[in-house]
């Protein structure tokens, strides 16, 4: 009992100093703001990623004295969600007043959303075709030929579902708009989905190939040339399809072109008809050959003797 009497004037003192703090404090006005609190996740385990639109801020609604809250910048507070040992799969996380981190002497009052739903997936990496985008018209009287792009794929990484969703990447888009010649332009590779990732380089060189406009004549009842002997065909004359820059079809003669067909050892069955093309014929293929073979109906021989007469084999050809 005579302790607690030691010391009584200051204790007495102490005593009266806490009322009045408490009194000071409790009768002190409040304020309330609300702030956007970036969500932190911490712990997140290794090779899992977020699907979906994940909510990277909550409102929180906080309570403390006008000198205090007036001082609080966005920086100041956070909201932390701790996924240690998660799982692939669906998560539902609860946000209290304990999950946000706020300074000495602010209370939480409200936090919006309060629940959050996390999606985790295992991450996943896949090659995929890069198809390049074009932009425009070539120069009047040309036309793309070829697009090609290098490299050709590109390896993708992200959540599982998204990458196995993917297709192929995008090149931004090279401007064809008037050009007569082939175009090269080294350019950025993009994908549809914002939550997948490039591996490597980000860039491709897009080369696009321009030619003139293709066309296709046709040259009618050309005769067929023996070639290696003298023979009687059936048919002797023949039409020929020629495809090539437009330009120079037009310049082509019927004399430039020359079917023939070639008498090598004994004759049986119908012979093929082959076609060569005289100058001037740069850059034009044989598309087709009506017919595409002749049947001998006789052969000449040396020194005058009597056509000799070779079995028919008619095939495919029709007389």
């Amino acid at each position: 009992m005579g302790s607690f009497f030691e010391n009584l004037a200051l204790k007495v003192v102490s005593l009266g100093l806490a009322v009045l703090l408490w009194f000071v404090i409790a009768g002190e006005k409040t304020s309330e703001m609300g702030l956007q609190a970036p969500v932190e996740l911490q712990n997140f385990p290794a090779e899992l990623e977020l699907t979906g639109d994940p909510v990277n801020s909550v409102e929180v609604r906080l309570r403390a004295s006008p000198g205090v809250i007036h001082r609080l910048n966005p920086g100041d507070v956070s909201a932390i969600v701790d996924l240690h040992g998660m799982a692939e799969g669906e998560h539902i996380m609860h946000l209290t007043a304990e999950a946000i981190r706020v300074p000495f002497g602010v209370k939480v009052v409200k936090i919006s959303p309060a629940i959050l739903t996390l999606n985790l997936e295992h991450t996943q990496q896949k090659t995929v075709p890069i198809h390049p985008r074009l932009l425009g018209r070539p120069a009047p009287g040309y036309e793309v030929a070829e697009v090609a792009s290098d490299p050709k794929e590109v390896r993708v990484s992200g959540p599982r579902s998204r990458v196995a969703d993917l297709a192929s990447a995008y090149t931004e888009a090279v401007s064809l708009e008037g050009a007569g010649g082939t175009v090269v332009s080294q350019v950025n590779i993009g994908l549809g989905d914002p939550l997948l990732r490039i591996q490597g380089s980000p860039k491709a060189k897009v080369t696009a190939r321009i030619r003139e406009v293709q066309d296709s004549r046709t040259f009618g009842d050309l005769e067929v040339e023996v070639r290696g002997g003298s023979a009687v065909l059936h048919p002797a004359r023949v039409a020929v399809v020629l495809s090539g820059a437009a330009s120079i079809l037009k310049r082509i003669q019927a004399s430039a072109i020359h079917p023939h067909v070639e008498l090598t050892g004994n004759v049986r069955g119908p012979l093929r008809v082959e076609v060569s093309l005289g100058p001037g014929a740069s850059g034009v293929t044989v598309r087709e050959i009506q017919p595409a073979e002749v049947v001998v109906r006789s052969l000449r021989k040396k020194g005058g003797d009597s056509p000799s007469q070779p079995e028919e084999r008619r095939g495919t050809t029709k007389s």
